[in-house]
């Protein structure tokens, strides 16, 4: 339903933007007589009074396209997204963002990683995990990889009931080591 609804208001946005690109074009004569929906238009030829109404018509329709194909409808899409699995009881979901919070302790538990964020996607083949690290100097960054994958696919798994198909790491940078001295 929010999908039709996204979509209905997203053709109405595209049809409003046309209708004040063809008002602008119609009164600098671009488009010469033009009748729309049985109205001849040619009276707005040379009228640019008209032209500022159909540029902040198309500005409307832009900004109608805009607020509905936004990147927040599909965070709080994301938000309610969810992995389901069914018992003899019933159906057992758990939202993206709680696989996510598994992620991150699972993560927060190896040595040697400064920072951690994820993102996790639902597959046929299971749960797809992308994390980006920052770890520390000196850890050899393939040992430190495969473990982290090791615990936050058995984490995940053993916590939430999901196969785990793919875990991806990304090392964004290497974190500076914060030096602490006494101070007396």
């Amino acid at each position: 339903m929010q999908t039709v609804r996204k979509l209905l208001y997203t053709l109405l946005g595209v049809l409003i933007s046309l209708f004040g690109l063809i008002i602008i074009l119609v009164t600098f004569g671009l488009l010469g007589e033009v009748a729309l929906l049985g109205i001849n238009l040619g009276f707005l030829v040379g009228n640019f009074s008209y032209t500022l109404f159909g540029f902040i018509v198309f500005v409307l329709g832009i900004i109608l396209i805009a607020v509905f194909t936004s990147k927040k409808e599909k965070e709080k899409e994301k938000e309610f997204s969810s992995v389901t699995s069914f018992s003899e009881m019933g159906e057992v979901r758990i939202s993206l963002k709680a696989v996510e919070n598994m992620v991150l302790m699972a993560a927060r538990s190896v040595k040697g990683i400064r920072e951690v964020s994820t993102r996790t996607e639902s597959t046929e083949q299971g749960l797809v995990i992308y994390l980006r690290i920052q770890p520390i100097p000196d850890i050899p960054i393939p040992g430190l990889a495969s473990e982290l994958q090791e615990k936050v696919k058995a984490y995940v798994q053993e916590i939430s009931g999901y196969n785990v198909a793919e875990i991806k790491v990304l090392v964004e940078n290497i974190a500076h080591e914060k030096v602490q001295k006494n101070v007396r």
